[in-house]
């Protein structure tokens, strides 16, 4: 009899914990394998007992504590009493990374390697329309990098060069770079009547540029993340690919409010012949990046950490963006929706303006506010991505995980 008893006591036991522990088991279970953390996004978890009182996260005991901001690499342990790993989660550890809260609104002015073929149109000769492009193999979206081993730096260079008197209607080795392979190809331009000029029946371009909102500045090496999204080849509607740039403060012309259906913007204008802020390096799938020369653009007053998606709450938050003549400024939002993205993605949460202020003024989320910092308990841990076109007072930011890689 006392046997059967400690044998129900101990289901009943085990039912009780198991109840008890399942929505933790669950919290942890939406932890991605792969992701970013910080030092103090664990501290804080175990001190909060984010997962549960009994649930811990542990990092190898050995490893060597960086003050630098470069990822480690490395595997977080989340531990039941402090005994049993229930699971492993890949990290790439990041020490807290001190940063320049940004929020100005920024213009890029970026330019490619070579030139990018755009399109194609045939050519009028002397015995009818001809198009050279199509023995050659070259795509939309080709790099020509040099003509003959002579190096393209601009439009410029293919006009000048196929019409060199050494080159003029005769084949040419063309160096093409498509996606990250290089090869040669071969092309004969063809006399143009109504210009009176060889021509290759190419539209090429070498730059791209676009406006949005800057991130965050390291205060290490003022390297700065920016738009939380790519600046895209308008013709080619991919990512343009980015071989130099450079960043430039932006004159705010006007505010269009967003309604349903209707995304209202940023009016603004970028001035080239100003002295440029920066250099630009990369343009991907989470922002434009590169580095900061001119520190005119800094507000030593905000300043935060970077925060990996530990650091997200469900709750309030603020976002900073610049929408009138005072500058930038902080605005109520809340978090609605942190999801599980065990790969990267620009849609990592989902957040609601709440701020009158900025309903007053944007309506919601409007364009150019794009790489708007995302701050909550004085950590920057994403950037607005996009708005619901059907609510703007809704949209989308992304971890900064997938930013400080760049």
């Amino acid at each position: 009899m006392k046997k059967i008893l400690i044998i129900s006591l101990s289901i009943i036991f085990v039912m009780v914990a198991t109840a008890f522990l399942l929505p933790s088991i669950k919290k942890v279970n939406s932890l991605p394998d792969d992701m970013v953390v910080t030092y103090s996004d664990i501290l804080q978890a175990n001190e909060t007992d984010e997962f549960s009182p009994l649930i811990n996260l542990e990092l190898p005991k050995n490893l060597d504590v960086s003050t630098t901001d470069e990822l480690t690499e490395t595997t977080l342990s989340v531990k039941l009493f402090n005994l049993f790993t229930i699971k492993k989660v890949n990290v790439r550890l990041l020490s807290d990374t001190d940063v320049y809260v940004g929020g100005e609104t920024v213009g890029f002015n970026l330019f490619s390697e070579g030139v990018i073929c755009v399109g194609s149109n045939p050519i009028q000769t002397g015995s009818g329309a001809k198009e050279p492009i199509v023995e050659s193999g070259i795509q939309d979206g080709d790099a020509i990098l040099k003509i003959d081993d002579i190096e393209i730096e601009n439009i410029q260079d293919v006009d000048r060069i196929i019409n060199l008197p050494s080159k003029a209607g005769k084949e040419l080795t063309i160096t093409i770079k498509r996606n990250d392979s290089i090869f040669d190809t071969k092309i004969t331009p063809v006399f143009d009547v109504l210009s009176q000029k060889y021509k290759l029946g190419l539209w090429v371009r070498n730059n791209a540029s676009g406006v949005g909102t800057l991130t965050y500045i390291k205060q290490s090496d003022f390297r700065f993340g920016a738009v939380g999204h790519p600046i895209v080849d308008s013709s080619l509607g991919t990512n343009f690919k980015v071989d130099s740039g450079n960043i430039y403060k932006c004159k705010l012309l006007g505010i269009k409010k967003g309604e349903k259906n209707n995304p209202g913007e940023i009016r603004s204008s970028i001035n080239l012949s100003d002295s440029s802020l920066g250099i630009a390096d990369t343009n991907c799938e989470y922002g434009v990046y590169g580095n900061i020369l001119n520190k005119s653009i800094i507000d030593a007053s905000r300043t935060a950490t970077l925060g990996g998606r530990l650091s997200v709450k469900l709750g309030d938050a603020k976002i900073y963006c610049a929408i009138g003549e005072e500058g930038v400024k902080a605005y109520d939002i809340k978090i609605i929706k942190a999801n599980k993205q065990n790969s990267a993605d620009d849609r990592s949460m989902t957040i609601k303006i709440t701020d009158k202020e900025l309903l007053e003024k944007t309506g919601g989320i409007i364009q150019g506010m794009s790489g708007s910092p995302i701050v909550q308990n004085g950590k920057v841990v994403g950037a607005v991505t996009h708005v619901f076109l059907s609510d703007p007072t809704r949209g989308y930011g992304v971890y900064i995980d997938w930013m400080i890689d760049n």
